[in-house]
């Protein structure tokens, strides 16, 4: 599992709310968090909730689904007990996309609206669903997905890590093929660059780090709002044998 990661304040925000954990050298899970909140709410959430995660899952010796998911428990209910024992971080929260990869079986863990890609034999696919108003009403047919995209009511979240004592966390478990990619990433780069661009981004010969730049770029391009994070998770083959 090879991980490159790239994070960007964006051209508006004066924080940059985003976190993201970048495996050490032997470790086989990764994160993307985004925080929101008043003040520097949102920067606390997001970097207690993957750094609480991180720990967690230095001590498993297995990766698997329930790991993940424990370790997701783990960073809300850090998150939580610290929005009550502070007034100015009261309320934090934030989104939370987690990959483990165990063998040939990739696991994911996921709350809130940044998301997960697959890439696999030159197909594009999102694996997570997003915890989202508009997302719930395209899922019961009264918006499209065109629709959803530009709905004034896009940005408003469902689920969140750290908002509540406890939080439901969508899991999900794939078998790995060679060459597959992951691409996690936050709704700052989402809302602003289309899904064919990321497909072009992993399918063109730049290495890694410039294929991460040319997506913040498109997203800087478009305004840059928010704070954007992407990461690309490689599956390399070797690791599974």
């Amino acid at each position: 599992m090879k991980v490159y990661s790239m994070t960007d304040i964006g051209r508006v925000r004066q924080l940059n709310e985003d976190s993201c954990y970048q495996p050490a050298r032997g470790e086989r899970f990764c994160a993307v968090a985004d925080g929101m909140g008043g003040h520097n709410a949102g920067e606390v959430a997001s970097a207690l909730a993957v750094n609480t995660f991180a720990d967690y899952m230095r001590g498993v010796e297995r990766i698997t689904a329930e790991a993940l998911r424990a370790a997701v428990a783990r960073a809300n209910d850090a998150v939580y007990r610290a929005s009550q024992e502070s007034d100015e971080v009261s309320g934090m929260g934030t989104t939370f996309s987690a990959l483990g990869m165990e063998g040939s079986t990739a696991f994911i863990a996921h709350v809130g609206d940044s998301r997960v890609y697959l890439v696999r034999r030159g197909a594009l696919m999102q694996v997570t669903i997003d915890h989202t108003l508009v997302e719930e009403m395209v899922l019961k047919g009264l918006i499209t997905v065109r629709e959803a995209r530009v709905h004034p009511k896009r940005n408003i979240i469902t689920r969140a890590l750290g908002t509540e004592p406890r939080v439901e966390i969508d899991t999900l478990q794939l078998d790995l093929r060679a060459g597959d990619v992951f691409f996690l990433c936050s709704d700052g780069l989402t809302n602003h660059v289309p899904e064919r661009e990321i497909l072009r981004a992993v399918l063109n010969d730049m290495d890694w780090q410039e294929k991460l730049r040319h997506l913040i770029g498109i997203a800087l391009e478009d305004g840059g709002p928010d704070n954007i994070t992407a990461m690309f998770a490689i599956y390399e083959e070797a690791d599974g044998r």
